[in-house]
């Protein structure tokens, strides 16, 4: 199992520590689905998401949201540069389906998680999942989602896709 390591993030396959902004591990290869971390917009050091202020220079940091995966603690961003909707899942080379985060490095198809599971989406000041059909389900605080149903998401919420647990933290 992989925990954090304060500056650090370990890899979900091997536990080697990794730096913000790597994109795969050094020591087995594995792909992360983006490079993990804020970009300070002073010094442009990346720092773990959900840090309020810059390691690097101090500066602070724009507020964005993140899943905490619960079996290993690693955060993963839930924003790809101005996209208003992520896609979580798996990514299946065989049918060319890539979500927006791939979540198939953290046990994706052993814990239930379709190809295509949920999505997040910002509107109203406000994140959303939706489930989108998932065969496993998508719990948003023990209460199945019905699918094609958007819910609202507050700071702390728990999130389950298939069997994989995730906290939703506003940043």
């Amino acid at each position: 199992m992989s925990t954090s390591r304060g500056r650090w993030i370990a890899c979900a396959r091997c536990n080697t520590a990794i730096e913000p902004g790597a994109g795969y591990c050094p020591n087995c290869g594995l792909s992360l689905p983006h490079p993990i971390g804020a970009v300070c917009p002073q010094c442009a050091a990346r720092n773990l998401p959900g840090t309020a202020f810059c390691e690097t220079c101090g500066a602070a940091l724009s507020r964005r949201p993140y899943l905490i995966v619960t079996e290993t603690g690693l955060r993963l961003p839930l924003s790809v540069d101005d996209q208003t909707a992520i896609v979580v899942g798996r990514s299946d080379a065989l049918s060319g389906v890539l979500p927006d985060l791939d979540l198939e490095p953290y046990a994706g198809e052993l814990a239930g998680l379709s190809r295509r599971h949920a999505c997040f989406t910002w509107r109203d000041q406000q994140c959303w999942v939706e489930d989108l059909n998932s065969v496993n389900w998508t719990y948003l605080n023990d209460q199945r989602l019905s699918p094609d149903r958007p819910a609202p998401l507050t700071d702390g919420d728990l999130l389950r896709l298939g069997n994989v647990l995730l906290t939703y933290r506003t940043g």
